[in-house]
Formats: C-alpha cells, structure tokens, sequence
C-alpha cells in the first residue's frame, strides 16, 4: 500500500513540475514579448524624434538663409531644392522640393500636364480625358467637356462634386473619375504637380519628368545641356539659359529661383512612412517666419540599407562651411 502510494506521489510531483515549468516558460515569453514591444516603442519614438529635428532645422535653414538658383544656402552650403534627399546629424533624411519645379494644377498647362501623363505610360486619349476631368472639378460652370465629368456623373457614382473651384489639396484628384481608378499612378504623377494659382516655373528645381512635359520639343541634346548647366549652378540668367540650350526660358513665367513654398519630406529610420509638409516662407509674417499649409503621409524614401544612407550628402547645417554639402557624407 505504501510502495502504491509513493508512485502516486512521484507522479504528481512530476506533473506538478512539468506544470511550473510550462508556466515559467510561457511567463519569460511574455516577458521577451513585453520587452520586444517596449524597444519597438523606444525605437518609434527615437525615429519620430529624429524626423522632428529633421522637420525643424530645414524650417531653420530655409528661413534664415538666402536664396541661390537651386535653393538657399550661404554660398557655400546650398541646400538643393529639387527633391533630392539629405541625411542630418541624427541620422534622418529630408527632401526639399520647390513648387516652382512643379506643374500647377490651378494655374494649369493643360499640354504639360497631358505629356506628363503620357510620358508616364497614360494612353493619349486617357491623359486628354483626365485632364478633362481635372478642368471640370475646377472650372465655375456645369457645362461638360467631351471627356470631362460633372455634378450628374459624380451623383451616378455615388459620390459629392464637382467643388468647381481650385484644388486646396492634391488629395482631391484620387476622387475624380479616371484619376481614382489608377490610385497608383495617380499618386505618383501627383509628386510632380502642386496647389499654386500660378504657373511660375524654376527649371534649377524641376525633377527630370516635369522637364521633359514643359519642354516637350526639346532634342536629348538639349535636356542634357539643361541638366548640366543647373548641374554646375550655372542657370542663372534667363537670356543666357536660352542661349546655351535653344530652349525658351526668356518669358514672364520662367523664374531661375525657388518661390516661397515647397514640399518638405522627412523620414527617419524606424518609421513605416515618411511624411510631407507643404511649407510657405513668410518672413513678413506677424505669426512667424513660415506656415505650414498642409501635412500628410508621404511614400519613404527608396533603398533603405544602410550604406546607401551613409553615402547621401549631408545636411548644410550639418556640414563642414567649408565643405561642399552635396558631396556624399562616406566620402569625408
């Protein structure tokens, strides 16, 4: 009787044991989730430091320095407003990108905008549809261009519009007809479109897409003498420009410096997004050097390894005065 009682002893001590341990197992699995949890936390929070002094000190630069061609600088370190991406101290990237080197769509130039779409891959007559579309949502009237869409097409979808007034964001164009149906190609191309009522253009700022739309004439030959020319900082007069590149740029709407707004993009490591803000200078402003228009999630910059950051240029404010800012930061 004993010897059967000490074998249900043993058992349930055994069980009682293999109980504790399964409960110690699972409690330090919660305890490396927890902490796993906490250092994603402190890294988001890290990164979204990161990304605010990034925020700040561009705010910083642009406010207080001078404007040049490409963007503003001291005249030695020139912070490059053409949608380039720089690393600051911290190890985040920012993105300047001057609206003069954009298309406007208030202010539009519908065949600009058209052979940017083409360019892009869009059919002609795709590209002259939605184009349509755009200039009904923004034109007064109810009147129905060939391919446009009016208040009666909006309602037969199920949806609001057109406003009939200018775009206050570029966000709106994912609600017309045509633009929502191609989501991606539709954000894409709105990188290289802007809010302003004006069609000032800065070819020193301009991505190599918009290039190609607002001089849709231009022979390889000339593009290429474009680009170096505001490559080396030498775009700086407009008869001069014409000269060297057989392009028109001696006319009213042709300005060799950046205007008072332009799309800053930050992103730090750590953060699933990067995020844009639509900046206006006000130095005369009684509620301070700058405004903030408008801020939304933007896509983050492309490739993400490490040795690809190290080799961006830095940031001026973080740079040697007597360095060159765009040089890449690996090679000093």
């Amino acid at each position: 009787m004993r010897k059967q009682q000490s074998g249900y002893v043993l058992i349930l001590v055994l069980g009682l044991l293999a109980v504790g341990a399964f409960v110690a197992l699972r409690f330090a699995e919660r305890n490396d989730a927890l902490r796993r949890q906490v250092l994603g936390f402190n890294e988001m929070a890290q990164a979204q430091a990161d990304a605010a002094t990034a925020w700040s000190v561009t705010r910083y630069w642009m406010a207080t320095q001078s404007l040049q061609p490409m963007g503003h600088g001291d005249g030695i370190r020139v912070l490059r407003e053409d949608g380039r991406w720089y690393l600051t101290a911290e190890g985040a990237q920012v993105a300047v990108q001057d609206h003069r080197g954009l298309l406007s769509v208030n202010a539009l130039d519908r065949n600009a905008l058209i052979q940017l779409l083409v360019n892009d891959g869009l059919p002609l007559g795709t590209a002259q549809a939605w184009v349509d579309v755009l200039q009904d949502y923004e034109d007064p009237d109810s009147l129905r261009r060939i391919n446009g869409a009016e208040a009666d097409d909006y309602r037969a979808q199920g949806r609001s519009g057109p406003r009939n007034d200018w775009l206050l964001s570029l966000a709106e164009l994912e609600q017309m007809p045509g633009w929502r149906d191609d989501l991606v190609r539709t954000r894409r191309i709105a990188r290289w479109l802007h809010t302003a009522i004006n069609n000032q253009f800065n070819p020193n700022t301009a991505p190599l897409p918009v290039l190609r739309a607002r001089y849709a004439g231009a022979t390889p030959e000339q593009l290429t003498a474009l680009e170096g020319l505001r490559a080396a900082d030498l775009l700086r007069e407009n008869r001069a420009a014409g000269r060297a590149t057989g392009l028109l740029m001696d006319d009213e709407q042709t300005l060799l410096v950046p205007g008072f707004t332009s799309r800053v993009t930050v992103w730090a490591p750590g953060l699933p997004q990067a995020l844009d803000y639509n900046l206006q200078l006000t130095p005369a402003g009684q509620d301070g050097p700058w405004l903030v228009r408008e801020h939304q999630l933007a896509p983050r910059p492309l490739p993400l390894d490490e040795p690809t950051r190290r080799a961006l240029p830095r940031f001026p404010l973080d740079a040697d005065p007597g360095s060159n800012p765009s040089a890449p930061a690996a090679s000093r």
